[in-house]
């Protein structure tokens, strides 16, 4: 069975994969480990993936195809390492700064060639008598986040009860892809870039029909660092934007969500944090789903994505009104997104042009990652290792239930420690 890619696919074709990495309390012996814990997250495993038999094949590209497709054949699978770590647990499960090295051992490897891809690898990590980790890495081409986060939620809802027949319909994916237009022939666009010569030291050159990944390398003496927007820090966020909007008798409406809030927030403190890098430029991502014509299931398998990127000075990020600003240059690409989702898609391979730098985020706390449970309890920490190359900010839900979010970080070290210092007095001083 075969699955072709979509345009939404193929902008990602070469992207860095995505790793994730979710940790559990569950303070038992090795041995139970083995004998009753692994079994069974073995077994429902194997259940859930009878219903997304895509994330057991292989991406490829075959001669007689225009285009990659996801290949699956009877025998695939899923690679899935078990692992034991003597580490301490609770450092790497922390919120604090550390060496991003440290967790890098806890996702497993996605080996990818020229001519094949495997599409998921998994990694659990047993911590006897602490707990134990659970790391992902998916091939981006082959789903996004919204597709990743309902297998995963499957998986452990099968997991929890043992029974695959009572999957919620919300969680089984839909794959029908007929369902995506492309009016603006933007796979024709897409399928043109990809075909270019892209560089790589392999057979790339004579093969511009590689799979291989545009693989990046992490800054030197980097940590990462989880922070904390509670729901009252996003309310007074909203209140002083709202404020400065009333002064300036701003009369259109704004679209001043937790996610536009918090992204806008990190972005100044970023700029105030070395305000030489000049980070003009901030990507992100909307689900198009619900906003295409007609509208497609939510539970559509596959990437379906648009991009925004939204461009401010360094004054204006930096300044008394920087948030004010930045709240209102989102509404701005918003509206955009509901008005014409696919504007400027045909650009959405290409990196910005100019000096300027651009910071982007990844994954969404809508998805709500912190009410995922195997039957052990909720995850204790989520991170993304993936914005250790990317140089992105991660944003996921708060792990409380209380509205809040959290925000993953990857910077050098000093850099890290000027961030915190004025991500934490900008909370306290309502500026």
């Amino acid at each position: 069975m075969s699955l072709p890619l979509t345009f939404y696919d193929l902008i990602v074709l070469r992207y860095v994969p995505v790793q994730l990495v979710f940790f559990y309390e569950y303070p038992h012996s090795k041995t139970h480990y083995i004998d009753s814990f692994l079994p069974k997250l073995k077994h429902s495993l194997s259940l859930t993936l009878q219903y997304f038999y895509p994330l057991a094949g292989n991406l490829t590209w075959p001669p007689e195809s225009e285009k990659p497709i996801i290949l699956y054949v009877n025998g695939d699978s899923v690679s899935l390492t078990i692992a034991e770590s003597m580490n301490d647990f609770y450092h790497l499960s922390g919120d604090h700064s550390r060496d991003i090295n440290e967790s890098h051992s806890l996702v497993p490897h996605l080996p990818i060639s020229d001519t094949v891809a495997p599409v998921l690898a998994l990694q659990v990590t047993v911590f006897p008598n602490c707990g134990f980790s659970i790391g992902i890495t998916m091939h981006h081409a082959a789903i996004d986040g919204q597709s990743l986060t309902r297998f995963i939620k499957a998986w452990a809802s099968i997991c929890r009860s043992g029974d695959s027949s009572s999957l919620s319909p919300d969680l089984l994916p839909f794959y029908d892809r007929t369902v995506i237009k492309d009016p603006s022939m933007l796979e024709k666009v897409y399928l043109e870039k990809l075909l270019k010569p892209t560089g790589l030291k392999t057979e790339t050159e004579c093969n511009n029909r590689s799979l291989l990944v545009l693989d990046r390398i992490a800054p030197p003496n980097a940590v990462r660092s989880t922070f904390k927007l509670s729901r009252a820090d996003i309310e007074r966020l909203r209140k002083q934007v709202l404020i400065r909007c009333d002064k300036d008798k701003q009369t259109r409406p704004l679209h001043l969500s937790t996610f536009v809030l918090t992204c806008a927030y990190v972005w100044g403190c970023l700029n105030r944090a070395d305000p030489s890098k000049k980070i003009n430029l901030f990507l992100f991502t909307a689900d198009c789903r619900a906003r295409l014509d007609p509208p497609i299931p939510i539970t559509y398998f596959g990437n379906c994505l648009a991009a925004r990127i939204i461009s401010a000075e360094t004054s204006d990020i930096i300044g008394e009104d920087g948030l004010a600003i930045l709240g209102e240059a989102f509404s701005e690409a918003i509206r955009d997104l509901e008005g014409e989702v696919l504007r400027g898609m045909e650009n959405a391979s290409s990196a910005p042009e100019g000096p300027e730098a651009i910071f982007a985020v990844s994954w969404s706390n809508r998805f709500q990652v912190y009410k995922i449970d195997f039957g052990w309890g909720r995850p204790i920490k989520a991170e993304m290792i993936t914005i250790d190359k990317l140089g992105t900010m991660s944003l996921f839900d708060g792990r409380d239930g209380d509205g809040g979010v959290e925000v993953g970080l990857t910077l050098n070290k000093q850099e890290m420690e000027v961030f915190t210092s004025i991500f934490a007095n900008g909370l306290n001083d309502g500026n």
